[in-house]
């Protein structure tokens, strides 16, 4: 039989008795780009596009932000229901309360 327990608090969650819910996070490189599928061209000039070279200045534009493939991750995390409803209150973590910006004179 499997055993959970919650990845924040470190309780066991018991299936017969508690909810488990799980978080997944990845996080990504974003590349945009409105032009590289020719997605604005006005109608009929995709007739007259050069689809090979707009696929080759996008993988020019790949290649000159690096290796993307190390900068992907994808986390997955198992909570309790109290847990679950603190996470979605505040997903990253924030400091809540009022924060007070003082001048540098």
């Amino acid at each position: 039989m499997l055993h959970f327990s919650c990845d924040a608090c470190k309780r066991p969650i018991d299936p017969h008795t508690g909810t488990r819910h799980v978080v997944k996070i990845e996080v990504f490189t974003a590349i945009e780009d409105d032009d590289a599928c020719g997605c604005t061209a006005e109608p009929g000039e995709h007739d007259e596009a050069d689809h090979l070279e707009e696929m080759q200045d996008l993988l020019e534009r790949l290649d000159d932000a690096g290796d993307l493939g190390d900068d992907t991750r994808s986390m997955r995390f198992d909570l309790c229901d109290d847990c679950r409803r603190k996470y979605v209150r505040n997903p990253l973590g924030l400091k809540k309360g009022k924060q007070l910006d003082f001048s540098q004179n």
